[in-house]
């Protein structure tokens, strides 16, 4: 860390040979006065990926071999997390690229369940790359579903010979998986639109939340809207028993809250199973209404408010 600043946190995923490499040469060159670490996770004895990054020192380039972060390795990386903050304290921003078939929920979560790490990173959030020529081929589209519907960004790459047409028929489908998020095309990696600093975590203050649905996609979202304000203990007692329920269904929840004699509102942001809800700047304007969004596989999933509705 920087002073008592803490270090700010971007996950790079998508699936095998989306681009993420090349995305992250160009962010290095873009943003060469930001003192990067990164963080590679690769299959195998043998590191490819770290020879291929230019921009970052060796020593502040970690590997995480023999599997992926998601499944097998958590605790080796929760630890390479800490010691790179005791080693390197003028680290700004760290990057975390995940593997092709890694589970992007799995790397985000210890950001919100270990203390230790909280203290020390700011996660702001996911850039997910997309393969124009490939994702709508068949072989693992659930991973490459969860992947765009997790993200905070999506750049999707190797569209340079598409047409304007098929740009707008894959950017609507891509939409209808994440509809709250912003949708771009990178050109050989690069994009004008793409700026770091924009990449969060936290929702903007929409003034409505959309509702999706879609029958030949798994993947969908259901909007929660509470009219009162919310006890907080009861709130999250409910969403802990929910998610927790619904882990394999609810990749991810966000919203704005308000709570019982608080001011505020609150921002509610959660992946995998995990979320953390914390102050806004926002001043509660009279109308109390909170909304949540959950997305995943949520067709025929029904969700029961009765515990916060009525408490």
């Amino acid at each position: 860390m920087v002073g008592n600043k803490k270090i700010s946190v971007s996950i790079i995923t998508g699936f095998l040979g989306a681009g993420k490499t090349t995305f992250i040469n160009h962010l290095l060159k873009n943003y060469a006065k930001v003192h990067f670490a990164l963080v590679e996770n690769e299959f195998g004895d043998v590191a490819i990926d770290s020879k291929l990054i230019k921009g970052v020192e060796a020593s502040q380039m970690f590997e995480l071999k023999e599997g992926c972060i998601c499944c097998t390795i958590n605790d080796e990386f929760e630890l390479v997390l800490q010691e790179l903050a005791e080693r390197f304290p003028n680290v700004e921003h760290l990057l975390i690229e995940t593997t092709g078939v890694a589970d992007p929920a799995s790397v985000i979560r210890p950001f919100f369940r270990d203390e230790n790490l909280q203290e020390i990173y700011s996660f702001q959030g996911t850039v997910c790359l997309v393969d124009a020529l490939n994702f709508e081929k068949d072989g693992e589209k659930e991973l490459k579903n969860k992947q765009v519907a997790i993200a905070d960004f999506i750049l999707i790459s190797k569209s340079e010979k598409m047409s304007s047409a098929e740009k707008d028929s894959l950017k609507n489908k891509i939409s209808q998986l994440n509809p709250l998020c912003e949708i771009h095309f990178a050109e050989f990696g690069n994009s004008p639109h793409f700026k770091l600093e924009d990449v969060t975590f936290q929702p903007k203050f929409y003034p409505d939340f959309p509702q999706h649905k879609t029958n030949h996609i798994k993947i969908s979202t259901k909007t929660l809207t509470f009219s009162a304000p919310l006890n907080r203990v009861e709130f999250v007692y409910w969403l802990s028993y929910t998610l927790d329920v619904y882990k394999n269904e609810i990749y991810r929840v966000k919203g704005i809250l308000c709570f019982d004699n608080e001011p505020f509102e609150y921002i509610l942001q959660g992946v995998g199973g995990s979320f953390e809800i914390v102050e806004s700047e926002q001043f509660v304007d009279g109308s109390f209404k909170s909304k949540i969004v959950l997305m995943g596989k949520l067709n025929g999933v029904e969700i029961n408010t009765d515990i916060i509705e009525n408490s």
